[in-house]
């Protein structure tokens, strides 16, 4: 596994980066390098991202009113975030920005402090890998133009991680939850600077026996250890190094396999014995090199390296009976599945009825990046690039099994690799420039970013496992220039209309199967957001109407989402819009009693504009809607602050939605439930520096059907509680 950096000294600009004060109670803050070094935050956060709207940023004073560990609770408040829940605990995040598709996030640039962190984001983004939401000090979404830095995919947006701070004094915490469903959750780091040194050590440990009930019992919770650690050396007032390690271990009882429609009605948390032995056994580790330099009043610069080293192996049920998961889908007394759905809980068998396969892949990704800013004459000019490569190593096998006595015993073992057996890769280079500037009451950002990039793939087959012959290969090189522009007009200086303009992009991988030579191409887009806000202090509202227009929408037939194949298919034309609203005021800020009000609203709707057919998306016709994209979403968040004592009641609502390309009416059987999911925090300062918490998730138990992918019908978790002890010395 890779764990060094060859550190090419790259030259980019980055200026100012903008910051959620903690108090949540104004814009953020424009830092420059050395005031983000003297305020301690990560010197790559603060050097590569321009400011994100207080609407898109979920701070660590918010993230505090829940302690939620599950990333889709965390983002759902935000306009024009897509969640499909998997496992209810948020272990296998899908989330879309701006009707992008919300399967494993492959259409998002996921990164943690600026920097990309999905396992292979070119040649495989849509990978089983999240950083750990519970130990982050917040959490950013990213949309419209600002894209075009970031990429590759620049069509809806970026899901920026940002990892604890290195504290400015020394500083200690510890905090403690216990909950529902065998819940336990440990965090504790310590931290300071002295002089030009500072340090964090950082612990998260979360384990769960899990909510769903086994057929003849077991575990379907998780076990999940985060450590981290950062070292920051300041040579002076104007430069700085930063090297940050982490390391996540998890071990988690999660299956593919959801339920029937009237095993559901009957018990939405079961989960079928022929399941009992799926696991995923994961391993992530990340290394950061950074340096940040104040050049001269008016420059800076950044680079970092990077590498990343990920590897898991699901083994999880793949066949009963010979027939694929997709098939407890159909309806139990059709023709031909009632041998299939016997087996669900059946107590004895013969052999090889079931096949459980061994998902076994490493991934691998490293680079290098850097940002330079320049402010000149009235310019706050930005120029990055990025050099990258990435890799994912699938050695697969499938073992079969039988039921002796309800409980599975191996029949069959398999040669390790003869399932599949390939190295999917990528090379890419990057750059890309912004140039922002003011005349009179407008400002202009423009810029434009270019992508080279190569994918391969190296193929042995399923009859060669030693790698010892050569492989199929296929080699495909892209380019692209992506263009963005943004107009924003004061009205005062507390509103302002904008309208921005970019080109969307999102690059396939290595090809289909890895067995035809058929042409996929890339999914480009032109995306146009208009927009009004007014900010005043805390109080303020966000109103966006979005128009993204697909030339080419390009999907992805992985196991989640579809048949497993992993071929690569291009959908056509395609046209989603919608509205964003967000508004968030103090109601009541009398001295002894605050009230703090969030609202937000997602009003989407969307349209294919051609007919055409295909093994993903089925036998599409023109007028048809995309799946998995809901008409309504509503969030509300209204907090209570008393002396000691503060409570957050939050809501969200999203509406039903169709799970299968369609249009008219939503059919049972090929939707999901309209769902209203509410949250209680409430937190008590003992003493200064211990406060004592307790959680109410999923307050009126909604027991609706959120997903029907991969596999059946899922639930989200049922309601459940915790009480936490937080102690800071």
């Amino acid at each position: 596994m890779r764990k060094l950096i060859v550190f090419l000294f790259l030259i980019n600009i980055s200026y100012a980066q903008n910051v959620v004060a903690e108090s949540d109670s104004t814009k953020p803050i424009a830092l420059d390098a050395v005031e983000v070094l003297a305020e301690s935050r990560s010197i790559t956060t603060g050097l590569f991202l321009r400011d994100a709207a207080p609407s898109d940023v979920v701070s660590k004073t918010e993230l505090e009113q829940f302690n939620h560990t599950d990333i889709h609770r965390i983002v759902g408040r935000i306009p024009g975030v897509y969640i499909s829940e998997e496992d209810g605990l948020g272990l296998r995040p899908n989330i879309g920005i701006r009707g992008t598709g919300s399967s494993r996030m492959e259409k998002l640039n996921v990164m943690e402090d600026g920097v990309l962190i999905a396992p292979a984001p070119y040649a495989s983004p849509a990978a089983y890998y999240s950083p750990t939401a519970g130990r982050m000090e917040s959490i950013e979404i990213r949309k419209g133009s600002t894209q075009i830095k970031h990429g590759p995919f620049t069509t809806g947006g970026s899901l920026n991680y940002i990892s604890s701070a290195i504290p400015s004094e020394q500083m200690s915490s510890v905090s403690l939850d216990l909950g529902s469903f065998g819940k336990t959750l440990l965090h504790a780091k310590s931290g300071g600077t002295n002089g030009k040194l500072g340090y964090l050590v950082e612990l998260f440990s979360d384990n769960t026996d899990g909510f769903k009930e086994l057929d003849g019992g077991g575990s379907t919770g998780y076990g999940k250890t985060d450590f981290m650690t950062k070292l920051r050396y300041s040579f002076s007032d104007a430069h700085a190094i930063e090297f940050k390690y982490s390391m996540t271990d998890e071990i988690s009882d999660e299956t593919y396999l959801g339920l029937t429609d009237t095993d559901y009605s009957s018990n939405p948390l079961r989960r079928y014995r022929a399941t009992a032995l799926d696991e995923m056994d994961a391993d992530h580790t990340q290394l950061m090199l950074s340096y940040a330099a104040k050049l001269s009043d008016n420059m800076t610069l950044a680079v970092v390296g990077y590498s990343n080293d990920f590897a898991r192996n699901w083994y999880k049920l793949n066949k009963v009976n010979g027939a694929k998961l997709s098939t407890i889908a159909n309806d139990p007394t059709s023709d031909g599945f009632s041998d299939f759905y016997e087996l669900m809980d059946a107590m004895d068998s013969v052999d090889d009825a079931y096949r459980i396969k061994a998902n076994n892949r490493e991934y691998y990704s490293s680079g290098v990046q850097a940002a330079l800013n320049l402010v000149l004459g009235g310019h706050d000019l930005q120029v990055g690039m990025r050099v990258h490569s990435d890799e994912m190593d699938r050695f697969q096998w499938e073992d079969r099994y039988k039921m002796a006595g309800g409980e599975l015993v191996m029949t069959t073992e398999a040669i390790k690799g003869s399932d599949s057996n390939r190295i999917d890769s990528a090379e890419a280079t990057s750059f890309y420039i912004e140039d922002r500037f003011q005349t009179n009451l407008l400002t202009i950002t423009a810029g434009m970013r270019y992508e080279d990039i190569t994918v391969m793939r190296d193929d042995w087959g399923k009859t060669d496992p030693d790698r010892s012959l050569d492989p199929t290969q296929r080699e495909h090189n892209m380019s692209i220039v992506v263009p963005g522009v943004s107009f924003e007009y004061a009205l005062n200086d507390n509103q302002n209309l904008s309208l921005s303009m970019h080109k969307g992009f999102a690059p396939p991988g290595p090809g289909t199967s890895g067995v035809t030579d058929e042409a996929v191409d890339p999914e480009t887009s032109m995306n146009t957001e208009l927009g009004y806000e007014k900010w005043n202090g805390y109080d303020g509202v966000k109103l966006v109407y979005f128009m993204n227009a697909y030339d080419n929408l390009l999907g992805a037939d992985t196991a989640a989402a579809g048949a497993g194949t992993d071929a690569l298919y291009n959908g056509g034309a395609i046209d989603i819009s919608g509205f964003e609203v967000y508004h968030r005021r103090l109601l009541v800020d009398n001295g002894s009693l605050q009230m703090p009000l969030e609202l937000s609203w997602t009003r989407t709707s969307s349209e294919f504009a051609e007919s055409f057919d295909s093994d993903f998306w089925g036998d599409v016709s023109k007028g048809d809607e995309l799946p998995y994209l809901p008409e309504n979403m509503f969030a509300v968040n209204l907090g209570v602050n008393v002396d000691k004592i503060s409570a957050n009641l939050s809501l969200k609502h999203t509406s039903e939605m169709r799970t299968t390309a369609g249009s008219g009416s939503l059919v049972t059987g090929s939707k999901t439930d309209a769902t209203t999911i509410i949250d209680l925090g409430l937190r008590y300062d003992l003493q200064s520096n211990i406060k004592l918490s307790l959680g109410v998730n999923n307050l009126m138990d909604d027991d609706g059907i959120v997903a029907r992918r991969p596999y059946g019908a899922r639930p989200t978790m049922p309601r459940s509680f915790s009480l936490g002890v937080d102690y800071t010395f």
